[in-house]
């Protein structure tokens, strides 16, 4: 069985001597190395690697790079992406990408056909494909094709194979080609249509919110509206925000008096989030149960 080949194609007046500049073009070989490396462990495991080499192929006018994605040796040592898999489970990553074959239920048909409108509506009709709504316009793909649509892996590398290179001056189009009939594109895309494969931003992940009981020290009160409070829990210092109003109100009309080290007995809620940039904690103060003053005397035994 033959590997999984196929060439891409960048086109316009900055390509005309075949040149194309090294930042715009090592993402986009990259990207396809991403896009078959993480359709192929989404398919089959994360033991299953596929190898992705390169053969420069030209014509005036443009810059095409032949690509192979199969279990042969690797051309090109520095295109070594990945190592190597089954053949056949290599075309079929690449048929979901929509890298081979004719096939209008891939990532690319979807995302340009949803052209960054917002979906409506989520049906399972049949054998794991999923009718996508996008009000009455609707589009059917695999149930494991639209999960790899929500990671920010492949989207990024949509971004760096498609949409950043068609934002350059000069570049204006990019094309999948199917080497054994080289006449029709697999997939045509021109630079207005480039932005449906942009990445979007990713989106904070929750990963804990949590209530609980405990009893901090004050470090710092801030009685100016919206400010937070230092405290202290006896291992970190943190800042909260304080959510009890009618804790507030007392504040407010000089009914509580505060001292540093005053302990207050809480209902604390603890929020936690993913993001890009690593790790977020948030606290926030749900309730004072008591309050402590630091020169209540001891009781003597």
């Amino acid at each position: 069985m033959k590997p999984a080949q196929f060439k891409i194609v960048y086109d316009g007046s900055a390509l005309t001597n075949n040149e194309m500049s090294v930042n715009d073009l090592a993402p986009a070989l990259l990207a396809i190395g991403d896009l078959m490396e993480t359709v192929g462990n989404t398919l089959y495991g994360d033991k299953f690697k596929i190898g992705v080499s390169v053969k420069g192929s030209f014509k005036t006018g443009c810059f095409g790079v032949e690509m192979v994605a199969s279990t042969q040796n690797i051309i090109l040592d520095a295109i070594d992406l990945f190592n190597h898999g089954n053949t056949t489970a290599v075309l079929n990553a690449a048929s979901l990408i929509g890298l081979v074959g004719g096939g209008s239920s891939t990532l690319i048909g979807f995302l340009r056909w949803l052209k960054n409108r917002k979906i409506t509506k989520r049906e399972v009709i049949d054998n794991g494909v999923v009718r996508v709504f996008v009000d009455e316009d609707h589009y059917d793909i695999e149930q494991v094709a639209l999960g790899l649509l929500q990671n920010h892996k492949i989207r990024k590398a949509f971004d760096d194979l498609i949409n950043k290179p068609l934002s350059t001056d000069g570049i204006d189009s990019f094309a999948i080609m199917n080497l054994d009939a080289p006449e029709t594109p697999v997939v045509f895309i021109e630079r207005d249509e480039s932005v449906y494969f942009s990445a979007p931003t990713p989106s904070d992940e929750e990963i804990n919110n949590q209530i609980t009981i405990v009893s901090l020290q004050i470090v710092s009160a801030s009685f100016a509206e919206g400010n937070k409070w230092r405290f202290y829990d006896g291992s970190q210092n943190f800042f909260a925000e304080i959510l009890d109003e009618a804790f507030l109100i007392r504040v407010q009309n000089s009914e509580e008096a505060f001292a540093k080290n005053d302990i207050l007995k809480v209902k604390i809620q603890v929020k936690q989030w993913l993001t890009n940039k690593g790790m977020k904690t948030e606290y926030f103060i749900v309730e004072i149960i008591e309050h402590r003053s630091v020169h209540q005397q001891l009781l003597l035994a």
